[in-house]
């Protein structure tokens, strides 16, 4: 596993929703794609009827880090948002991925055109980070992604 270094510093962006903080994030896979669904607030412990979603297209990675405090979570552009994903430009993990990639398969480059980018979004219980080609936020009306509440 690669081990963040001080430039894989994360910046912000801001969602145009309030992803409630005290739930998880429904996580799916369909081949190359990853969904990513949460609850959304539209004041303080107040849930709204909608539920946020952030596709990402043409994963090439994805792990999940439980309980952890993360180097480079600390160090990252101060923000005010009350919800954010985090973009990592200079990513120590992917280019370990890409170093591991051009070994096992020297051609890649000349099939697979994407401009990966590590992305980071924040559930309850864990940080989930993407190596992925594209992100896109939507929302639909829905239910927390507990039914039980």
């Amino acid at each position: 596993m690669t081990v963040p270094t001080s430039k894989d510093r994360a910046f912000a962006i801001e969602l145009p929703v309030w992803q409630a903080p005290n739930d998880n994030v429904r996580i799916t896979l369909e081949r190359d794609d990853v969904r990513a669904e949460f609850p959304t607030w539209t004041k303080n412990a107040n849930y709204s009827k909608y539920i946020g979603i952030l596709d990402f297209s043409n994963v090439w990675a994805l792990r999940l880090e439980r309980n952890k405090h993360l180097h480079y979570y600390e160090n990252r552009e101060d923000d005010e948002f009350k919800s954010s994903y985090w973009v990592i430009p200079e990513s120590s993990w992917l280019e370990g991925l890409t170093k591991e990639r051009d070994i096992t398969s020297p051609n890649w480059r000349a099939y697979d055109k994407n401009k990966y980018t590590h992305y980071i979004i924040q559930s309850h219980d864990y940080y989930i980070e993407i190596i992925a080609g594209d992100v896109r936020f939507s929302k639909r009306i829905g239910r927390s992604n507990d039914d039980s509440k």
